[in-house]
C-alpha cells in the first residue's frame, strides 16, 4: 500500500509504502509497517478504508464463492522499526520477499545498505533497460545522490 503523507498539499507527493495480507488460511488481514504501529490513527485509518472497500468488492464479484471475508479481523504484526523516515521501500521489499506469515523478515541498517548496492546494480545491468534510447540520459536525470 502507498499512503501520502501530506494529501492536503498538491506539491508534496511524499508517501510511506506498507503491507497488506490477505491470510485465507488464518482468516485475517496482516499488516506490516515498517515505521509505525496500530497505535497511529492514520495508519490504522489509511487500512481500515482500503480493507473495507476489499471486502465490499470481494462481496459483489464473490458472492458466490465458498470463501467469504467480510468476518476477517486485522492483525497488525509487530514488526522491528526502521531507524529512518526514508528506508521503507527497502523494508517492503524485503517483506514481501521473504514474509510467510510465521516468521518476522529482520531488516537491519547494514542489510539496507547491501540492499541499496544490489538493487542498484540490477537496475543499471537491466538489458531492456540498456537497450533503449536515451537510457545514459534518463539515468542522469534521475539522480537523486
Amino acid at each position: 500500500m502507498f499512503q501520502e503523507l501530506a494529501p492536503q498539499d498538491p506539491h508534496d507527493k511524499c508517501g510511506h509504502h506498507y503491507m497488506i495480507c490477505l491470510d485465507l488460511k488464518n482468516q485475517h488481514f496482516e499488516v506490516l509497517d515498517p515505521m509505525r504501529s496500530e497505535a497511529n490513527a492514520d495508519l490504522t485509518t489509511h487500512t481500515e478504508f482500503f480493507i473495507n472497500n476489499l471486502k465490499e468488492t470481494w462481496n459483489r464479484h464473490y458472492e458466490t464463492s465458498r470463501v467469504q471475508i467480510g468476518h476477517f479481523l486485522i492483525e497488525y504484526v509487530a514488526t522491528t522499526k526502521q531507524g529512518n523516515q526514508h528506508d521503507y521501500g527497502f523494508h517492503m521489499l524485503e517483506y514481501l520477499a521473504k514474509w510467510e506469515g510465521r516468521r518476522f523478515p529482520f531488516v537491519t541498517a547494514a542489510m539496507v545498505v547491501e540492499l541499496r548496492k544490489i538493487y542498484t546494480w540490477n537496475w543499471l545491468m537491466n538489458e531492456d533497460l540498456n537497450t533503449r534510447a536515451n537510457t545514459r540520459d534518463f539515468i542522469d536525470a534521475s539522480r537523486v545522490f
